[in-house]
């Protein structure tokens, strides 16, 4: 059996391995010069395993005007949602799910979901890295949730509390109990009201992993063709041809795994997959010899920031920016992450070397419902592993190795249904 694969990034990176592994022949293709390049180069490098909430919150709705409201005014690089007004039309059709899957019912439903599959991806990783040694600064660390206000930790807590037994490992801390785990936090100790602690969750270096995977692939066999941009896609009952620059590969079977730009290319055979570009930030600062290095991931609730250590830098991530397929870095933007970092470390902040800083921008590919998109298409032989939105990392090495046992006839250690792309007509 021969399988393509559109996209070496996470999604892309690990179907390929998993589908090598089963003694599938794999071709990758992908436009960029090598592997994981774009979104899944710069994200926070947080696995979110206990708690992987999609974006659809019951109340989003009320949110939306608050995010299109700062993308007019003159403060608008110091939101942390931006919403550009030439977005809103664009994006009326996959809004509309959106909305319509952030009632109270489905989130809860998919959150448990997307934890089922998180937890599963934690299995997949500590396999991994028992039988290849794989290095990618992994941090088995947990993550803190700070909160600078009483409502906002006693709602996420209510949130915590009505997943009951489907919902996350977690204990609930005051800011004593904070300052004693985390000693870099006690400059700004008195505008904290108190945290939940997610000790099972777990961090590392997304991009590091993707090139030692690429390689581990390789190795079995895997072909890379990298500068390779997909111009078409036909698909029958036998084959699927890819046409990729000059020339055209032929597979038994086609994998879109090419992010934000699935949806686009899916659309090319009449797939509807209703997946939105978030353009997120990150920074990546050297650490130097700064001693309080955090030693959980920690997200700050009221500054909207994630924090991380990843080997001696520090990855600081935040913003969504709804503008298209705009991958360009505002310096703007760059120089409000900067004031995350003030508002949350002070300390490092004061000695940090701005001009060592390095900024990324990517786009999150985020699925109408909240959910990744997982399994086979209508298209015959196509099948999708993408809309994974800020979970991407979380859920890669699970989402890879169901669909790389559904496609090679291996029995399934978790049930791919909910995830199907056939849920929006693709």
């Amino acid at each position: 059996m021969k399988v393509a694969i559109i996209g070496a990034g996470l999604q892309g990176l690990c179907t390929a391995y998993y589908l090598a592994k089963a003694g599938v022949e794999v071709t990758v293709l992908e436009r960029n010069s090598g592997p994981a390049l774009e979104a899944s180069f710069g994200n926070g490098g947080y696995l979110q395993a206990e708690c992987p909430e999609p974006w659809n919150q019951p109340g989003i709705l009320g949110a939306l005007p608050k995010w299109w409201w700062s993308s007019l005014g003159r403060n608008r690089k110091n939101a942390a949602k931006l919403l550009r007004t030439t977005e809103l039309l664009r994006l009326l059709p996959w809004g509309i799910r959106f909305l319509r899957a952030s009632n109270a019912e489905t989130f809860f439903r998919h959150v448990a979901l997307n934890r089922e599959l998180a937890q599963y991806t934690l299995e997949c990783m500590a396999a991994l890295r028992r039988e290849t040694s794989i290095d990618y600064a992994h941090r088995a660390c947990g993550s803190l949730f700070v909160f600078r206000h009483q409502k906002a930790l006693e709602g996420y807590a209510a949130l915590l509390d009505r997943l009951g037994d489907n919902g996350a490992g977690w204990q609930r801390v005051d800011r004593d109990a904070i300052l004693q785990s985390e000693p870099c936090l006690r400059p700004i100790g008195e505008s904290l009201e108190g945290g939940i602690v997610f000790p099972n969750d777990e961090s590392g270096d997304s991009y590091r992993f993707s090139q030692t995977l690429a390689e581990l692939a390789s190795r079995s066999g895997v072909q890379f063709e990298y500068g390779q941009q997909v111009s078409g896609i036909a698909a029958n009952n036998d084959r699927v041809s890819i046409r990729a620059g000059t020339h055209e590969v032929r597979a038994d079977a086609l994998i879109l795994a090419a992010g934000a730009h699935s949806g686009r290319l899916a659309a090319c055979i009449g797939i509807r997959l209703p997946i939105a570009p978030a353009k997120g930030y990150s920074l990546t600062i050297p650490l130097g010899d700064w001693p309080d290095r955090p030693r959980h991931v920690i997200a700050d609730a009221g500054v909207h920031a994630g924090i991380n250590v990843l080997g001696d830098s520090l990855r600081v991530a935040g913003t969504a920016d709804f503008c298209g397929f705009d991958m360009r870095i505002d310096h703007g933007r760059i120089d409000y992450m900067a004031t995350l970092v003030e508002a949350v470390l002070p300390e490092f902040a004061k000695q940090m070397d701005r001009s060592a800083i390095r900024p990324f921008a990517g786009l999150r590919p985020l699925s109408a419902d909240g959910l990744p998109i997982i399994g086979a298409t209508s298209a015959p032989n196509v099948y999708a592993n993408t809309g994974h939105g800020g979970l991407g990392w979380t859920l890669a090495a699970g989402s890879a190795k169901a669909l790389a046992d559904q496609i090679s006839g291996a029995s399934l250690a978790i049930d791919l249904a909910p995830f199907s792309p056939l849920r929006f007509g693709g």
